[in-house]
């Protein structure tokens, strides 16, 4: 794990030393080692050895080791005139390393980093299709002046890049773009519109005005003599039939014991449901004892109600495991928000409680943990699959009536919905008169703020039809499968991709810290995706507890599954009161593409009780995100 940066200039050339403070920025995702090549004088791989002035290619790793800690994995690395910066993990590198040494390759270490490079030498771009694992890279050919970059078929490792007629830049992060100064610290408004709708940015826009995410499973090349860019896409999720006589539980023993592959001790995020114990229990069937040093974490809260991390001590009791329970209260959460905000990548509503289990687990020395996410977009986990199928069939129906008296019966159910504080009659609204009928529905049950109240919000931006753009992405399956894969695909095109990867990413790699995600290996997402939906459908994820039935205790098994979440409404409207509306006031959302008066009013509504706190938490976020960034077109 790591985080790349790097620009390559077409006609247009970066001072070295702008280059090496974009490099900086990303110390936190790999503080063990550091290299640059620059154009004309190779890999640099201590500061005082940085050229002076400008140059027209400089790209850049910060490392975290885990595979390989010999100094034979530092990047940048060279094979015949091309180099590689990588951010990420493959996992079936050994078998790719010897597919390569039967073809005549040799290797000089025991890192993915050099396969990937090897695999793009004989291979090509078609090198990604042998790829198993987590990834953002990029290979450029100094002979060929060619770039080329790839990411994974899920978008777990973030990859950002800004393309103008004169050069190409890319990054793992965002803000690390801005330190480099390769593009203007200009907030995108469209891109606060979508926050306001989702809770997070969906891609591939991103907060930054110019700045924009490679989509997952794609491919992009920069041709530096003629400064195109080309994007194209590898894979793409299949809901056909899946292979009858594939065993679901093999399938899950091999994505973790492949997960396991490290130098450096794994641990795992448990917070005792169904997911994270599969994933502890799996360790310690695949490892046959010989993890005896399994730790894990959790986060427990100063509040009854919302304190779940019991659960997680009986599981990590069952399978003998060193378990940490972090109890974090609003105390904690005033003392750290500001570097809450800070590791935030891009705003978004969620990630706390993934800052501070990351912490625990860097505090215990770990560089590795293993997490359940993925499991609830696959199995049908989560109550929006029959909401929104449900949905999706009426919003259909009211497709048939004429658009102007769906557009008179959404403006009148968005104002009830506005006036008694009822997300669902507003997003009724927004359904009536929308476009396109399942991005309606999926809204209806993933958005935040309706498109009425994002108009008072934002009074100089023009509204996105957002439901036409979650329609779209999911247009190719309409009709074509059953409504609930297709929401599957929205969840983990969406939902999964853009707010629970995106925040896994940036919070824990605040803390130097890897986190892998098991249930989104290629080959068991896809038997999973090509399982009939009414089986998936089966009480709460019933064929991941039958392939895991012997395994877990049985109250694991029969619990009923609860949301991660911290108790942020009673919170927010107590202990932290002074903070939200520190962040909403009028002279701090100023400079900010938010009215005001408008953020007052949901502020205000919030502290008397009347509004649900994901909303006033969103502005907050935002208001301290950008003063934290210096977003804003006048400073």
């Amino acid at each position: 794990m790591c985080g790349i940066w790097g620009y390559v200039g077409a006609t247009d050339s970066i001072d070295v030393a702008d280059a090496w403070n974009g490099l900086c920025a990303l110390t936190d995702r790999g503080p063990d080692a550091w290299g640059m090549y620059v154009d004309g004088h190779g890999r640099v791989t201590d500061e005082a050895s940085l050229p002076d002035g400008e140059s027209a290619v400089a790209i850049g790793n910060r490392r975290l080791s885990i595979l390989d800690l010999s100094a034979a994995g530092t990047q940048p690395m060279e094979y015949d005139g091309s180099w590689i910066v990588y951010n990420g993990e493959v996992y079936n590198y050994r078998e790719i390393r010897e597919d390569l040494r039967d073809l005549g390759h040799e290797f000089d270490s025991d890192s993915d980093t050099e396969v990937i490079l090897h695999a793009y030498e004989e291979y090509g771009s078609a090198c990604v299709e042998r790829l198993r694992g987590m990834f953002a890279f990029v290979v450029f050919d100094a002979d060929a002046d060619r770039l080329f970059a790839a990411r994974d078929r899920f978008g777990i490792k973030p990859f950002y890049y800004s393309h103008t007629d004169g050069r190409f830049s890319f990054a793992s992060e965002v803000t690390s773009l801005l330190d480099g100064g390769v593009v203007e610290r200009t907030v995108d408004p469209v891109s606060v519109d979508g926050f306001l709708t989702f809770g997070y940015v969906p891609g591939p826009r991103t907060i930054v005005a110019g700045v924009r995410s490679l989509p997952p499973a794609s491919t992009l090349t920069y041709d530096r003599s003629t400064g195109d860019l080309d994007v194209e896409r590898y894979w793409t999720p299949s809901f056909d039939s899946s292979d009858p006589e594939t065993d679901l539980r093999d399938l899950l023993e091999e994505t973790v014991s492949l997960r396991l592959r490290s130098d450096v001790p794994v641990g795992a995020f448990l917070s005792g449901g169904l997911d994270s114990s599969t994933i502890v229990a799996l360790m310690r069937e695949v490892s046959a004892g010989d993890r005896d040093d399994l730790h894990t974490f959790s986060v427990g809260f100063e509040s009854d109600t919302y304190d779940e991390s019991a659960f997680a001590e009986t599981v990590a009791e069952r399978f003998g495991t060193d378990h940490t329970s972090t109890v974090v209260g609003p105390a904690d959460v005033r003392a750290r928000l500001d570097d809450v905000v800070a590791s935030m990548d891009q705003p978004t509503i969620d990630g706390v409680n993934t800052y501070f289990v990351s912490q625990a687990a860097a505090d215990a020395g770990l560089k590795v943990t293993l997490s359940g996410l993925g499991s609830d977009e696959l199995f049908f986990g989560y109550p929006t699959f029959e909401t929104v199928a449900r949905r999706y069939r009426a919003a259909k129906r009211l497709q048939t009536i004429p658009r102007p008296v769906r557009n008179a019966g959404g403006e009148l159910l968005s104002r009830l919905g506005d006036a008694v504080d009822d997300h669902t009659i507003e997003a009724a609204g927004d359904a009536v008169a929308a476009d396109s009928a399942f991005g309606a529905a999926y809204l209806s049950a993933r958005g935040l703020f309706s498109r009425r109240a994002r108009s008072g919000l934002l009074p100089e931006t023009d509204r996105v039809r957002w439901d036409e753009h979650v329609g779209e992405s999911v247009s190719d399956l309409l009709g074509a499968t059953d409504d609930r894969n297709v929401v599957s695909d929205a969840e983990l095109g969406w939902y999964m991709r853009d707010q629970l990867l995106r925040q896994t990413d940036s919070m824990s790699m605040a803390h130097s810290l890897e986190v892998r995600v098991p249930f989104l290996d290629v080959p068991l997402a896809e038997h999973v995706m090509g399982l009939d939906a009414d089986d998936k459908a089966v009480g709460e994820k019933a064929l991941l507890k039958d392939a895991v039935s012997d395994l877990l205790p049985l109250d694991v098994i029969e619990r009923e599954k609860t949301g991660f979440t911290f108790p942020f409404a009673e919170w927010l409207r107590d202990d932290l009161s002074d903070v939200v509306t520190e962040a909403t006031s009028a002279d701090r959302l100023a400079a900010t593409p938010i009215d005001a008066a408008a953020a007052a009013d949901v502020r205000d509504q919030f502290l008397a009780g009347d509004r649900h706190w994901s909303r006033v938490w969103a502005l907050t976020v935002l208001s301290l995100w950008m003063d934290e960034h210096l977003l804003v077109e006048d400073r």
